[in-house]
């Protein structure tokens, strides 16, 4: 199974990160994505649908992860299988599963070396970045590690600014202390 060693962490100042980003990048190029990610519930690990609302004509993700909720570089195992069929993949696997709410997003996506930055605007949310350094076959978790700590720092960002779960964690979270 693929995996990655992945960040989270909250923005103050996103268009400082983004402007960074780029610079580290090399080609200051970026993709902007909206997507719709549908969660279900599941016994183990995470379980989402991928909608990319920008294009109609890209395939959709189903995609499975597991990874600890806990802050900092954190290993992160998944996989995905592609769609053509969004629609009747969430009516089945809502009918399956049930749904367990729904994330809405405007990602930036900017390649530095081996690793996506990913500047999101999460509806009812805010700013955050994610960083997912994609594993090499040869490389170790603590190889991993290394890569998101240092650009981490290069980015500005500060250990209170990490979170540890996922987008529709805290929307529950927020529901539930309202």
């Amino acid at each position: 199974m693929p995996s990655n060693v992945e960040i989270k962490a909250h923005l103050r100042e996103p268009d400082f990160v983004r402007k960074k980003a780029q610079e580290l990048s090399g080609n200051n190029t970026s993709e902007v994505l909206h997507q719709e990610d549908t969660f279900f519930h599941c016994p183990n690990g995470r379980l989402k649908l991928r909608e990319f609302k920008e294009d109609p004509t890209k395939l959709s993700q189903l995609v499975f992860y597991d990874r600890p909720d806990t802050t900092g570089p954190k290993l992160s195992k998944f996989s995905v299988t592609e769609s053509h069929h969004p629609d009747q993949l969430k009516s089945t696997l809502s009918l399956a599963l049930g749904v367990k709410g729904i994330v809405k997003k405007t990602r930036t996506l900017i390649m530095v070396g081996q690793t996506r930055v990913h500047i999101d605007e999460v509806d009812r949310l805010g700013s955050f970045m994610e960083l997912e350094v994609m594993m090499q076959p040869d490389q170790t978790t603590a190889d991993g590690t290394k890569i998101a700590d240092d650009l981490m720092e290069e980015l500005g960002i500060q250990p209170s600014d990490l979170i540890s779960c996922a987008y529709m964690d805290l929307i529950l979270q927020n529901v539930e202390g309202n």
